[in-house]
């Protein structure tokens, strides 16, 4: 007896990395905005103690979702959109810091 062969779908897989771009991108506008309120006169720590907490959310659902058999395609393109939203952060970050070299 042969084992099930699973099938690679498309759509879960786009579907998890367009997910997982607007997390990441959520993820960095959270960051940009408890970062200037602490520059900018918020004393309190909780904010950031707060972020720090929610950023880890992304990576755990997105990990949760590749070990379930039935969602792993959505996770693995989770994963990847998180992936592929800092890299181009990191690129939109860059060109706004040093605007003649890119």
């Amino acid at each position: 007896m042969t084992a099930p062969t699973s099938q690679i779908r498309a759509l879960p897989i786009i579907g998890g990395l367009a997910l997982g771009m607007v997390a990441c991108w959520l993820w960095i506008a959270v960051a940009l905005i408890v970062g200037f309120g602490a520059a900018y006169g918020s004393d309190s720590e909780a904010p950031a103690i707060l972020a720090l907490a929610v950023a880890a959310v992304p990576v755990v659902v997105g990990i949760v979702l590749l070990l379930r058999p039935r969602t792993r395609q959505l996770g693995a393109g989770f994963l990847m959109g998180i992936s592929i939203g800092f890299i181009a952060g990191a690129g939109v970050c860059a060109s706004m810091f040093f605007p003649g070299t890119f």
